[in-house]
């Protein structure tokens, strides 16, 4: 399998990968407008509403973030700046991560402590994992093109 080759999969892989994570948190989001519903019709109002409410829209939003992602790696393929869909998939994979590892120990603003851990959570978590682990091996494997296309052109040069 040639270089090319082996980015193609890569790109494709994270793709399908962003995707996943994007259904996974609009199913995450369905499963928070359930609990909304539930605490209205039995007439909550207040903060846990509120709470619901912003639960919603986060989870919403990071599924357009993911899918936004995975247009964005796709369509960077042949771009000079092709490293920074990457660098930012990375990034915002961190970043939830990091909010969800918050939200179950010292809490978050709006949301407090949660306590609850579901298959949905552990699911988006890995697939956030799996997309740091081949945004990272996406960059590695385009530095390592980079320097071959370097050492190409320099033989080229001496030859002449």
């Amino acid at each position: 399998m040639n270089k090319n080759q082996r980015t193609t999969i890569i790109i494709y892989s994270l793709s399908a990968v962003l995707v996943a994570s994007g259904i996974a948190y609009l199913l995450v989001a369905n499963g928070e407008y359930s609990d909304y519903k539930d605490l209205a019709d039995v007439g909550m109002k207040g903060n846990e509403i509120a709470e619901k409410q912003f639960e919603i829209s986060f989870f919403i939003v990071a599924a357009a973030v993911y899918f936004g992602l995975c247009t964005w790696v796709l369509k960077s393929r042949n771009s000079r700046r092709r490293k920074v869909p990457y660098i930012a998939s990375i990034a915002i994979s961190a970043f939830l991560i990091v909010a969800y590892i918050a939200s179950r120990t010292v809490g978050v603003p709006i949301v407090g402590v949660e306590y609850y851990v579901g298959r949905l959570d552990i699911l988006t978590k890995i697939l956030q994992g799996i997309v740091i682990g081949l945004s990272c091996v996406a960059i590695i494997n385009m530095k390592k093109q980079q320097s071959i296309a370097a050492e190409n052109r320099s033989s080229i040069r001496t030859n002449n």
